[in-house]
């Protein structure tokens, strides 16, 4: 072999090394991505997609649904994450825990339903505090924060409210299982069973109010999902179930349902329901969404069907679809299209959408494979930015931090 042919191998090798030890940000914009019309939707010209934001947050009230926007720039190489083992176990199939930043510390629940403390500054656990139950199995399913306490759920279907050392408060338990996570609603804990709805008095743990609605469904091991319009509640049983409820009067609110017919398969994992401003959207198995006007009692739009969708995200007036091909951002108010992007060469195929948040102005798309794609004003790719965590289960944002979940039970903080 002459020594031109090794100097020519070891310089193309350099460049190869160099070129994949770069930063991780990938610039899209002169990549052409392209906006391609859609043969089944139209392009809106009227309307544009919202990108204000809506918080939803009380500084000592915390729950799995609370929402507070953050200015995190996921651009600035210079920030780094903070790691908290805070689950001590993978999830599989269960529920993430959320943190709460509570005097200084960070607080979690492990898989056995034990209270963590870590150090806010260096993640590291600093106390565990086992908390007494009746039952057997404590695997937590829920955890909260409501004036200076901690409200626990559990899969066994006890919720228990705990002061920061694990001491109990007050104790509640309905002997069936609970697989969705509780939410904090004025001074009310509401609790979704398989097949009810209870309201528990948040102060002292009293059962206040509950309705049964009968059901031969199956229960979905994901749970239920639950929102509110002022004093409306708008949620989906864990048997599938899909009811309304008046918080002032205490009864079920009539809701016009009759002009669809909602699928009613084995699994219905993928529904979900989402609400902005007067309208309520409800995605039907991932594939069909219907938007109603809660105000005037009337739909809007039905049995839109998105084509070859594998993951969905709602967000302000806006269902993202993506398929292996396309992101595809549709305006709930008409099915008409307010971006279609070719990202065939910038995701992979089977990569899955997490959650979608508004930073600083601009959607910001995440998938379980920590890849995040930023996209400018008028919905063109403007980079994408690999976080390098695999199998991510969840996303969510409040206490001015994005807090990142993974299946191996541990979450970074940004």
């Amino acid at each position: 072999m002459s020594y031109s042919f090794i100097i020519k191998i070891s310089f193309f090798l350099s460049l190869i090394f160099f070129y994949s030890c770069q930063d991780s940000i990938t610039s899209l914009k002169d990549k052409n991505i392209e906006v391609i019309e859609n043969s089944n939707s139209k392009f809106e010209k009227e309307e544009i997609f919202d990108l204000s934001i809506s918080d939803v947050y009380e500084d000592n009230k915390i729950d799995i649904y609370t929402y507070q926007s953050s200015s995190y720039n996921f651009l600035d190489k210079d920030i780094k994450d903070l790691k908290i083992n805070n689950y001590e176990n993978k999830y599989n199939f269960n529920i993430p825990i959320n943190l709460i930043y509570y005097e200084n510390s960070i607080y979690s629940l492990n898989l056995k339903g034990e209270l963590l403390r870590f150090d806010i500054n260096t993640g590291k656990l600093i106390d565990r505090f086992l908390i007494h139950s009746d039952q057997e199995k404590q695997e937590p399913v829920s955890f909260s924060l409501y004036n200076n306490d901690f409200v626990v759920a559990y899969k066994s279907g006890e919720v228990v409210k705990i002061n920061k050392l694990g001491e109990v408060v007050w104790k509640f338990y309905n002997n069936e299982i609970l697989n969705t996570p509780i939410k904090i609603f004025n001074e009310y804990l509401i609790v979704l069973y398989s097949n009810r709805i209870i309201f528990l008095e948040a102060s002292t743990g009293n059962n206040i109010f509950e309705k049964i609605f009968d059901s031969e469904k199956i229960i979905q091991s994901s749970g239920g999902k639950i929102l509110n319009y002022y004093n409306i509640l708008f949620f989906i049983l864990s048997n599938s179930e899909f009811n309304s409820l008046d918080t002032f009067l205490f009864e079920q609110h009539d809701i016009n349902f009759d002009e669809i017919e909602l699928n009613t398969t084995i699994n219905n994992l993928k529904d979900q329901i989402h609400i902005y401003k007067n309208f309520l959207v409800y995605l039907d198995n991932g594939n069909i969404f219907h938007t109603y006007d809660i105000n005037t009692n009337k739909f809007i739009l039905t049995n839109y069907k998105i084509n070859n969708s594998t993951s969905e995200i709602l967000i302000n007036n806006a269902l993202i679809s993506k398929n292996k091909k396309f992101i595809e951002i549709y305006n709930i108010d008409n099915g008409n299209l307010f971006s279609k992007i070719d990202i065939s060469k910038i995701l992979k195929d089977k990569s899955v959408l997490i959650n979608a948040l508004i930073i600083n102005e601009k959607l910001h798309l995440f998938t379980d494979n920590g890849e995040v794609i930023i996209f400018d004003k008028n919905l063109s790719i403007e980079e994408k930015v690999n976080l390098k965590h695999k199998k991510i289960n969840k996303i969510y944002s409040y206490q001015n931090k994005i807090f990142i979940s993974t299946e191996k039970g541990i979450t970074s903080i940004y």
